[in-house]
């Protein structure tokens, strides 16, 4: 419509839309309003652009421009500034890491006091507990996966024999057909007020107690969460299986916090 008011289609064009415009009463009523739309145009006045706007642009002439410098081009940038972005987002994951990799600190849970004697009396049966909810082996690997140790082998050559909910703990039992090994597993700090007879000892990386005897219990809490060994394994054995399941110290290094609560965070975003 625009263009056949102004005039600017070819001729042909023109005759066209002429011969439509006869008997086309909608069309014919858009080109009256744009005709009206462009006589009004036409007596609208050009304001005046005000005066102190005026005098700004008239100094410009005089004011020589200025460039930025090359650092703040740069730190006006987008791979900068993204740059800024991927950094403060890494320093938060290392100070979080950081502050999880210290959730093992002592003070951090309930106390828990396992029945040790139990633990031992139960060794010489089938199973690591005898009374519990059996737990699956479909399930105790969905446990695993999800961060909570349930390892299908231990220590080498021990394979996990069966699994169960033994009132407020996991109960796992794993054997290699002459060496046993049971593993309890419950949430909570160890109270050192239960660790009657125990010595503290130091296995790989982990701060453990023992208590010797047959068969030989070894405790430590780390993560939350409080681990207990009832063997008759060698030393060998149980110095492996200790280094294979959570490690807790007390004189870690920031490495190795920063590294122990990436490994938690990892393992809380796979059980999710």
């Amino acid at each position: 419509m625009a263009a056949y008011v102004d005039g600017q289609l070819s001729s042909s064009a023109m005759r066209a839309a002429y011969q439509h415009l006869e008997t086309c009463d909608t069309c014919s009523k858009a080109v009256r309003q744009q005709r009206l739309l462009k006589s009004r145009m036409s007596t609208v006045t050009t304001p005046e652009p005000p005066a102190e706007l005026l005098a700004s642009l008239a100094g410009l002439a005089a004011q020589p421009p200025t460039h930025p410098s090359l650092w703040e081009r740069i730190r006006r940038s987008v791979p900068f500034r993204a740059g800024i972005v991927v950094a403060g987002a890494s320093i938060a994951v290392m100070v979080a890491a950081y502050a999880v990799g210290g959730a093992d600190d002592n003070t951090n849970g309930d106390k828990i006091s396992p029945p040790f004697d139990r633990y031992a009396a139960d060794f010489f049966g089938a199973t690591a507990t005898q009374a519990g909810a059996t737990i699956s082996d479909t399930k105790l690997d969905d446990l695993d996966r999800g961060g909570w140790p349930c390892k299908a082998r231990l220590a080498g050559d021990l394979d996990r024999t069966s699994g169960a909910w033994a009132e407020d703990a996991v109960a796992l039992s794993y054997s290699n057909g002459t060496a046993k090994l049971n593993l309890f597993e419950q949430t909570g700090v160890l109270d050192q007020a239960s660790l009657r007879g125990f010595e503290p000892s130091r296995i790989g990386r982990s701060d453990v107690w023992v208590r010797e005897g047959s068969p030989r219990l070894v405790t430590w809490d780390a993560g939350g969460v409080v681990y207990t060994i009832v063997t008759d394994a060698d030393q060998g054995r149980v110095a492996q299986a200790v280094a294979e399941l959570p490690w807790g110290s007390g004189d870690e290094g920031p490495v190795d916090r920063v590294g122990d609560g990436l490994a938690r965070m990892t393992a809380w975003l796979s059980a999710a």
